[in-house]
């Protein structure tokens, strides 16, 4: 991308910041965007940098992106939405639309023109939504109406190949969000193991935290709505699949399906095992 135009985007982006810090306002996605996807690709790493966390950018120019869809709809345990990476990093790409498995599965790639469309943060996740409305007080966002999909998107290729990054607990991070991870020697909690992921008969979404042999606790973030949602967690130890996200401090993990679950091994020992265990006072006799 030429210079010219970063800084443009930039600019546009910082005056939509100030709007929305001094104002309510309503921005969405419009369909007079140039269909033209262009030649030139931003790294997600770098089109991440133009978000100021609590802020909102609005992309006044042509900016493209391309990523290949690493999490999506089909099991509901993610919601008008998915999860697309690149080399360098990934993103949460909110869309409104329902099935939307179907049109982009998982090994896509994909080409979005980000034009029109506008950064923003959900407890410190940073997403690419299609409309901000903060009239309410509060800022409420949407996705990408389903009738401009093929406005901002385009379909580039179709069965890549993905390879989970495989992350020790010390090295989960920002940098890491909306990629897909693995996750080595990890343990269900022993009050989170065989336990439903979620609660799926009042539709309510759970926490169950994993804990890493070595020391350190990431928590698997299921829906109530996920169809896997009333299965029970396994008791064993092994390595986890899944799309790193957080809520505001806490690192989150995205279960895609229970296949990413491979808990087949002894459970930790040792001075971990003991950390997992539930914490419960003892009376001691003198």
């Amino acid at each position: 991308m030429k210079p010219g135009k970063y800084i443009a985007a930039v600019l546009i982006s910082l005056s939509f910041t100030v709007l929305l810090m001094s104002s309510c306002f309503k921005q969405s996605a419009t369909a007079d965007v140039n269909p033209n996807f262009g030649d030139s690709v931003m790294s997600i790493k770098n089109f991440r940098k133009l978000h100021s966390l609590g802020m909102v950018e609005y992309i006044a120019q042509p900016l493209f992106i391309e990523g290949v869809v690493v999490a999506n709809d089909e099991h509901d345990n993610i919601y008008k939405a998915i999860y697309i990476q690149d080399n360098s990093g990934g993103l949460v790409v909110q869309l409104d639309g329902l099935s939307l498995y179907q049109t982009y599965p998982i090994g896509s790639k994909i080409k979005i023109n980000a034009q029109q469309l506008l950064l923003t943060d959900y407890r410190r996740m940073v997403q690419l939504v299609g409309a901000v409305d903060t009239s309410s007080g509060s800022l409420v966002t949407s996705g990408i109406p389903s009738p401009l999909f093929s406005k901002f998107i385009k379909l580039v290729s179709e069965h890549n190949i993905i390879n989970p990054v495989v992350v020790a607990y010390k090295n989960l991070g920002d940098s890491l969000q909306g990629r897909l991870i693995q996750l080595n020697a990890v343990e269900f909690s022993a009050a989170d193991t065989a336990q439903t992921y979620a609660d799926k008969k009042n539709k309510l979404g759970i926490s169950r935290s994993l804990k890493f042999c070595t020391g350190g606790t990431i928590y698997l973030r299921t829906g109530g709505y996920a169809d896997f949602a009333g299965i029970k967690t396994p008791t064993g130890n092994g390595i986890v699949i899944g799309v790193y996200s957080v809520f505001n401090t806490e690192k989150q993990l995205i279960l895609r399906d229970t296949s990413d679950i491979l808990l087949t091994g002894k459970r930790c020992t040792g001075a971990a095992w003991l950390q997992n265990l539930p914490q419960t006072a003892t009376k001691l006799n003198n």
